[in-house]
């Protein structure tokens, strides 16, 4: 009986040259694990390109090999020059996701000799931004000017709170009273005919800085805007703005009217 004294069980070779190179010393752990689960797919004979997918890396790789790290380990093994895609995620024949293929660029392919591409790294590190959540309604309506004041970006028609007098008929809490009940999706619709400089308008303008910040209804939509004070008080040509503004849409609305 033949023994194959000194012979290896299935494994993966790691060849040592790369392993001294930079950018191999510059990986991340995760992306050399996903790189050794990818060069155990390669297959000598037939010299083909590998792939895995993020599924079964997560169970290969085991703990803290999330699917976004994966992907991002993918990534880093490209910017380093370890593998190439030669073919990107596509449905097959039978309607099921496939995988994106990678050439490694330390082996043969399809008969090509390794075009080593890690050896002319730049030496530029692999870094990416951390992608920030989406902002809430709030925040994406107000911007930080260069004296650190926190104001609303206007967005087409400048948004003004109803204004209710004390005699005006209640309603609904936050929801301002008017006698129209139908107009353009956005613009705020009001009975009011009070004049530009009215007492009232002036009182409200002026609690808006001093109460909480207050809701406004947008046109009837579902969705509604929480108005928030700036941090400092507005001069004087933002209160004329203000009221210009309030002005202006008043004059539309009654020419609709």
């Amino acid at each position: 009986m033949r023994r194959d004294k000194g012979r290896l069980p299935p494994f993966v070779p790691v060849l040592k040259d790369t392993m001294k190179t930079a950018a191999w010393k510059a990986l991340s752990h995760g992306a050399r694990s996903l790189y050794v689960a990818l060069r155990s797919r390669y297959n000598l004979t037939t010299q083909n390109a590998v792939y895995v997918s993020t599924r079964d890396a997560e169970e290969e790789l085991g703990q803290h090999s999330t699917r976004r790290n994966i992907m991002r380990w993918f990534r880093e093994l490209q910017h380093y020059g370890f593998i190439v895609m030669v073919s990107p995620a596509h449905h097959g024949v039978n309607g099921h996701g496939k995988a994106p293929h990678y050439r490694l660029t330390e082996a043969w392919y399809l008969g090509k000799a390794p075009t080593r591409d890690f050896l002319s790294w730049d030496g530029i590190p692999f870094t990416e931004k951390r992608k920030r959540d989406a902002p809430s309604f709030t925040a994406k309506n107000r911007i930080r000017g260069d004296n650190g004041v926190t104001t609303l970006v206007q967005t087409g028609l400048p948004l003004v709170p109803e204004i209710v007098s004390a005699a005006a008929e209640a309603g609904a809490d936050g929801v301002a009273m008017s006698d129209q009940t139908g107009g353009a999706d956005g613009v705020a619709i009001t009975s009011l005919t009070t004049p530009y400089a009215d007492p009232n308008l002036l009182s409200a303008f002026e609690a808006m800085w001093t109460s909480p910040p207050v809701t406004i209804p947008l046109g009837g939509l579902r969705l509604q805007r929480l108005f928030q004070r700036p941090a400092r008080r507005p001069d004087k040509r933002s209160e004329a703005t203000y009221l210009a503004a309030w002005y202006q849409i008043e004059q539309q609305v009654s020419a609709v009217a």
